[in-house]
């Protein structure tokens, strides 16, 4: 084979791996640019209305069944959530997104709903208090309560409520804290509420438990 045969068979070779090269970074682009976008789709709720519930299947009959409908009111109470504030701004999604503060990309594991600083946050479901951990400098003050069938909840960026101890037992819709001074690995989203979902001790996408619902 002739030298000038053999350089256009090494530039062909180049081209190709170019070709590949160029075809690779595009791919991961896209994926980066969408990924961010929908890390960025901000929506409103309104938790006025989720916590009430249709009882007019109990009361097709009028004989003394008080004793029935409280004890399925409290089955209801310790398996059903609650949203954790009254009104749900989303801000940052259970997603892979740019972390402003920290200036990097990584997966989001949890819900970030923005708020005014002492917006009241409240227990998603009856549980016990777990831990609570206090000027953390990454994640400010965290309460962590835990509830039944192993799932567990995480409050992020927010002051506890003075008498609050671990150990105490919270009813669903009870005010454990209020949303803090932005902090830690987030404070450049703003005032806000992180919160996570565990079962079985692994994270969990805290919309398969939270009735939000894009107006």
């Amino acid at each position: 084979m002739s030298q000038e045969n053999k350089n256009k068979k090494r530039l062909l070779t180049y081209y190709l791996i170019l070709g590949a090269c160029i075809l690779i970074i595009a791919a991961i682009t896209i994926t980066v640019i969408f990924a961010v976008q929908n890390s960025k789709n901000s929506f409103e709720i309104d938790n006025s209305a989720d916590n009430t519930q249709d009882d007019d299947t109990n009361n097709t009959d009028d004989t003394d069944d008080t004793d029935d409908d409280e004890d399925t009111d409290d089955v209801s109470s310790s398996y059903e959530f609650i949203l954790p504030v009254a009104q749900v701004d989303v801000i940052n999604d259970y997603t892979f997104y740019h972390n402003q503060t920290l200036d990097c990309y990584h997966f989001h594991t949890g819900l970030d709903m923005a708020g005014e600083v002492g917006t009241e946050v409240m227990a998603c479901l009856d549980g016990t208090v777990e831990s609570i951990t206090v000027g953390d400098l990454l994640d400010g003050t965290v309460i962590t309560l835990s509830h039944a069938d192993g799932v567990k909840t995480s409050y992020y960026f927010i002051d506890a409520v003075e008498t609050l101890k671990v150990g105490d037992t919270v009813s669903r819709g009870d005010v454990i804290g209020t949303i803090a001074q932005p902090t830690g690995s987030e404070y450049k989203d703003g005032a806000h509420l992180h919160f996570e979902v565990y079962k079985d001790g692994a994270i969990a996408d805290p919309n398969e438990y939270l009735d939000i619902a894009e107006k």
